[in-house]
């Protein structure tokens, strides 16, 4: 994460919060660019050395395959149920077991603890003003106000802060615990496909639409919120896309340091996926 935003230009330090991963054309692009950016940081490199290890299956048969759809905490549209139905059967008429039930955590729980430390981790930035500002309105604030959990979780006290640290390590062994028994988990990657752009409306007022009702702005990045808190490597795969032709995607998450193994997933599964459709300037 060195040198990443959100972390002001000249910090050391970086959010136990953020997960680092390329944009690319295709999988084997993916493998390339891991080589680059899984490496020990200068500190630790005269003795450290990381070794992600190979993929051990060769065919997309061969498979344990965890299915999550839906859920009622963060529904997902028509389109985007239909796209994780079509990844399902293309892994059933593989061979691969799909199991549509297991479900490795909570996703609520998850996701407040998520968004908990997440908001704890971007304080550390504030300017000294503004965050002594934050603990005044934090301390007045009530429980039950919708600023609550954002102002509160920005101001915890470090004793709460390792609390809930200790609620994430719980979260993780749930999730490996999970993995003895699952190769990999195949999720949404969001509730809908892109949305409109609200850069001009106050953060507040945003909203995304699922199937004609209005819902949280935030609920558009929850299901790839799932793997973060426990440090888990997952891949966004571009497939199908909507009436409207805007592209859609799923996400496939693996165990603790599987990530050539998700990366050999995606080379697998992509060409039996519906195609996405390309950006207008990688069209020529």
């Amino acid at each position: 994460t060195r040198g990443h935003i959100p972390r002001p230009p000249g910090w050391l330090t970086s959010s136990d919060m953020i997960t680092l991963g390329p944009i690319a054309r295709n999988a084997a692009d993916l493998d390339l660019l891991l080589d680059v950016i899984a490496a020990p940081s200068p500190a630790d490199d005269p003795a450290w050395s990381i070794c992600l290890p190979a993929p051990t299956k060769t065919r997309l048969g061969q498979y344990r395959v965890g299915l999550w759809a839906d859920d009622a905490y963060c529904r997902v549209d028509t389109a985007t149920r239909q796209l994780v139905a079509q990844v399902a059967a293309a892994f059933r008429k593989a061979g691969a077991a799909v199991d549509d039930s297991a479900r490795p955590v909570d996703f609520a729980t998850s996701d407040k603890l998520f968004t908990r430390l997440m908001y704890a981790t971007s304080a550390a930035s504030s300017t000294d003003e503004a965050f002594a500002g934050e603990v005044t309105a934090a301390e007045a604030v009530a429980d039950d106000d919708p600023s609550a959990l954002y102002l509160k979780s920005r101001t915890m006290r470090h004793r709460d802060w390792s609390r809930a640290d200790e609620d994430r390590q719980k979260l993780r062994a749930k999730w490996a615990e999970y993995f003895t028994t699952h190769d990999i988990l195949v999720t949404p990657a969001a509730p809908t496909a892109a949305v409109l752009d609200q850069t001009s409306v106050p953060t507040n007022q945003r909203y995304i639409t699922v199937d004609g009702e209005k819902r949280s702005y935030y609920d558009q990045t929850a299901w790839i919120n799932l793997a973060v808190p426990a440090g888990l490597p997952s891949i966004v795969l571009p497939a199908g896309q909507t009436a409207e032709g805007l592209p859609l995607s799923v996400q496939i998450i693996g165990p603790y340091l599987s990530d050539r193994k998700l990366i050999s997933v995606a080379k697998l599964l992509a060409p039996v996926l519906p195609a996405a459709p390309k950006a207008p300037a990688l069209t020529a």
